[in-house]
């Protein structure tokens, strides 16, 4: 135990030595070391590129080899920028944060702080960013977050995470209660439905015509309570002259849900629609999605 203390700690300083070195930089100066990163990550990581573009083959089986090999080295590259903006997080600001995300709120505003709302989202984008924008536009809401392994590590990004007036929701402490009561205090909850499950826990959805293991959780609570969903994604924009630093927040219109009455056919039909919006986003702009997790790792018993 004092070993794995003496471990977690050590990872820490080195974290945030990086945290802190990045966090003085200029910030064009910063999402430049992103890219190096993550093509220096494509290239010397052969298990995960391999995750990448089997998964690249998958989602789309009409691309050829170069097509496929182009968005995943501009994956990798917006992951590293993404990788970086995490940790300057606290350089965006109520007073700056229109520099830097183009964002309407047009299709939340009546309904926020009325009554519970359930936000969709996805490893899509810069996702951290996205709830920073929602709590310093005035839309404070509550995050779904799996904790991680290093508590040192993981305090930072609490901190980042919370800056703006969010809150998390640890997925291993009585997750569905605190849900619940987030919800029946009419609060936000994002979640991102974008990741594999076990079979113990998950249920098989299409996810661009395969089927993918799904949690099915927050679809079975959208199912229970009717509450609106709502997608959400945030997208970079504008790399003219080399500025990757913008990004659009899309904030679209509830999901038209059609309840059938029974619990288990409207849970599988809402876990569909929400496949389908992160398909469309994904399909709009591939390179920003989370491409190097293992999305259709568990499979059904017949395959």
């Amino acid at each position: 135990m004092k070993k794995n203390k003496v471990l977690a700690y050590s990872e820490y300083v080195l974290v945030y030595s990086f945290y802190t070195f990045l966090n003085i930089l200029p910030q064009d100066l910063s999402l430049k070391i992103g890219r190096f990163l993550g093509l220096l990550f494509y290239k010397i990581d052969k298990k995960h590129r391999k995750h990448t573009l089997n998964n690249l083959k998958i989602a789309f089986p009409d691309k050829t080899e170069k097509e496929l090999s182009d968005i995943a080295i501009k994956f990798y590259k917006n992951l590293g920028m993404v990788f970086v903006e995490i940790f300057r997080l606290n350089k965006y600001n109520e007073n700056d944060i229109d520099n830097f995300v183009e964002s309407d709120f047009e299709n939340i505003k009546n309904i926020y702080g009325k009554q519970g709302v359930l936000l969709l989202t996805a490893h899509f984008g810069n996702w951290e960013l996205l709830a920073k924008t929602f709590g310093l536009k005035g839309y404070k809401g509550n995050v779904l977050a799996r904790p991680l392994d290093n508590p040192y590590i993981e305090k930072i990004l609490y901190n980042l995470r919370t800056a703006s007036g969010n809150k998390v929701i640890y997925n291993r402490e009585n997750a569905v209660k605190n849900i619940i009561s987030a919800l029946n205090a009419n609060e936000i909850v994002g979640f991102l439905p974008d990741e594999n499950a076990s079979k113990r826990i998950g249920v098989f959805a299409d996810f661009f015509g395969v089927k993918a293991c799904t949690m099915p959780g927050m679809a079975n609570i959208a199912a229970k309570t009717k509450l609106p969903v709502v997608p959400a994604f945030i997208v970079r924009i504008n790399e003219k002259y080399g500025n990757y630093s913008k990004h659009r927040l899309i904030v679209g219109q509830p999901i038209d849900i059609k309840y059938t009455g029974d619990r288990k056919t409207d849970t599988m039909n809402i876990l569909k629609m929400f496949n389908e919006k992160i398909e469309d986003i994904i399909t709009q702009y591939p390179e920003q999605w989370f491409w190097i997790h293992n999305r259709w790792k568990t499979r059904p018993d017949d395959e």
